[in-house]
Parts: C-alpha cells; sequence; structure tokens
C-alpha cells in the first residue's frame, strides 16, 4: 500500500507543489496587476516553472529516501540490542532474557504483548545459525515460513525466487514503457543500471559476509534491510530522473517541438505587425481619399520617387562592377 501512495505522490505532487511555489513567488516578485508578470504559457513562465519543478522533484527524492531508511521496521538485533557482526549466543540470551521480562504481558499487560511476541521471534531466528543466515539474506517471511528448507542452500534457493521475480518483472516494465514510447530519456541507462542492480544483490545474498561498502554507508541493517532500501531508491531515482531529464536535457522532438513553436509564434507576430502596418499606411492615405487631383499628384510622385531609387540602385551597381573590373585588370597587370 505504501508504494502505491508512493507512486501516486510522484504522479502529483511535483507539478502541484511546483505550482503552489510559482504562484507564491510571483505574489512576492510581481505587484498585482504587474505587466511585467510573465503570462501563463508563455516562454518565460516555463522557463520559470521547469526550474521550480526540478528543485521540488530533487527535494521530494531526498524525502522519498529518507523516509524509506526511517520507516524500516526494527530487525532482530535492534529488537535484542546486539551487534549482528560481533554478538554472542551467551549475549543472545542474556539480552533475550531481559527485553522478556521487561515487555513480558504480566508485567506490561496488553500494550507489550505484540513486542513479546517479536521479542520471542528473533531469539528463535538467531538462535539457529541456519535460520539466522537465512534471515540476515532475505528477511523474516522466508526465515520464519519456508518449511521445506533444510540448509543453507535451501533458503538461498527459494530466497532467489523472489530475486527473479522482482527484476523480471522490472525489465517486462521497462520494456513495456519503451515500446509505448514513455520514459525515453535515459532508458538504456535504465536497462544498465537495472542488470548492476541485479549483480549487485545476487552477490549480496550469495556472500558468506556483508559488502564492505555497504556495511559502511548503511551500518546498522542487515543484508535483506539493504536490499530492500535499494530497490526503493532505484524505483524513486528513475521515477525521478524520467521528470526532470526532459527538461534538463531535452531530446532532438522536444527542440523540434520548441523550434516549431518558435516558427508558429514568429509568423503570428509578422502577420500582426503586416496587418498593423496596413492600417496605418490606410491611415496616412485616407486625406487623400476623394480628392483627385491630390491622388494624381501623389501617384507621380511616387513613381518619381520608386524610379529615382531604381536608379540610385543601378548607378551603385554599375559602379560596383567598374571597381571590381578594375582590381582585376590591376592584379592581371602585376
Amino acid at each position: 500500500m505504501d508504494s502505491y501512495v508512493g507512486l501516486a505522490g510522484w504522479a502529483f505532487l511535483p507539478s502541484f507543489i511546483t505550482n503552489v511555489l510559482q504562484s507564491i513567488w510571483y505574489s512576492f516578485k510581481y505587484p498585482v496587476n504587474s505587466g511585467a508578470k510573465p503570462a501563463p504559457n508563455t516562454p518565460k513562465h516555463r522557463r520559470h516553472y521547469n526550474r521550480i519543478y526540478c528543485g521540488v522533484v530533487l527535494a521530494y527524492l531526498a524525502y522519498t529516501i529518507v523516509e524509506v531508511d526511517r520507516s524500516t521496521p526494527t530487525n532482530c538485533y535492534d529488537l535484542l540490542d546486539i551487534n549482528f557482526h560481533t554478538f554472542s549466543q551467551k549475549q543472545l540470551r542474556t539480552n533475550f532474557r531481559k527485553a522478556s521480562l521487561m515487555y513480558h504481558p504480566d508485567k506490561v499487560g496488553e500494550v507489550g504483548a505484540d513486542t513479546f511476541v517479536r521479542i520471542r521471534a528473533a531469539h528463535e531466528i538467531l538462535s539457529d545459525p541456519v535460520i539466522k543466515v537465512a534471515y540476515d539474506r532475505f528477511g523474516p517471511d522466508l526465515a520464519l515460513t519456508c518449511t521445506t528448507c533444510k540448509t543453507t542452500k535451501d533458503y538461498i534457493q527459494q530466497g532467489l525466487m523472489s530475486f527473479y521475480t522482482f527484476y523480471l518483472g522490472s525489465g517486462i516494465v521497462l520494456v513495456l514503457m519503451s515500446v509505448l514510447g514513455k520514459g525515453q530519456f535515459g532508458r538504456y541507462w535504465r536497462f544498465i543500471v537495472l542488470f548492476g542492480m541485479a549483480a549487485l544483490e545476487l552477490a549480496m545474498v550469495t556472500r558468506a559476509a556483508p559488502l564492505t561498502l555497504l556495511s559502511w554507508v548503511m551500518p546498522h541493517r542487515v543484508t535483506f534491510e539493504q536490499v530492500a532500501i535499494l530497490h526503493q531508491i532505484f524505483i524513486s531515482t528513475f521515477i525521478a530522473i524520467s521528470q526532470i531529464g526532459p527538461i534538463l536535457v531535452p531530446s532532438k522532438e522536444q527542440e523540434k517541438s520548441n523550434i516549431k513553436d518558435l516558427i508558429t509564434r514568429l509568423e503570428l507576430l509578422t502577420a500582426i505587425s503586416q496587418t498593423e502596418s496596413v492600417g496605418q499606411l490606410q491611415s496616412v492615405f485616407d486625406v487623400y481619399r476623394g480628392d483627385e487631383a491630390c491622388m494624381t499628384q501623389l501617384k507621380r510622385q511616387m513613381g518619381m520617387m520608386a524610379l529615382d531609387a531604381r536608379l540610385t540602385q543601378d548607378q551603385m551597381l554599375n559602379e560596383a562592377r567598374s571597381a571590381v573590373q578594375r582590381r582585376l585588370l590591376q592584379r592581371k597587370n602585376t
């Protein structure tokens, strides 16, 4: 349910927050009824919107990553307050007794009943070395529900089924998006990162020890928690990239569309300018309308002006030709 809420947030929240922030910014930057305020759908308005939108998406991405880590449930080690790298069975039994006494229903009532059950389950998991390995790599669902698993190999084979399901489903979704023309920005990088994530996760769940780098980045997270967090980061990051990528790096189709829009606007402005020019000329010559003598004299003068302009142009052209011929002659003589 939380994943669907997150997807809905990506679909609606960035654009909604961007519109709100742009309205607030314009209310402070431009006075009421200011002529300098960019109108909707103008290039300046879209440019401001895109900048705010990119900032909102990046901020929301950071929030989702922090929220994924914060909302991850407490693991068995934190529940019993032991270090999963260095704890001993003696320390496990000691901390289990302390936690059981602290949260026993006879002492805290029904409020602590759920915690008490989780403490007993954590002790059961960590007391068995085989189940502990399965828990570290694949989480409590597999460690407690696989009745046919007896060895570490059995748990790994069963756990890899969910691994294949996730990456096969993700690959199918990316292929469908490419076929339908959705998410074209960085589509090849999506496949490369998907294969890289699959290789990384395969190494994580098959290694005897956790990866050093991830243990340093997420020191309090077990392998299955690191995998779950990486899944969410992978999904959220590519949703963010698909939203701001076309803005930061427009595709050729988008550039052609922008050029087409500019040409359309230029044609519209040219038509408006031509209409205004014709209107101005008509207003100038309206004073001569109905006066035949003035119209005849005006036509004669305009004809003489056109002839003078043509003669001047021809004279300049002849002078230019003569100059070129003199230079060619001089070069030939030298």
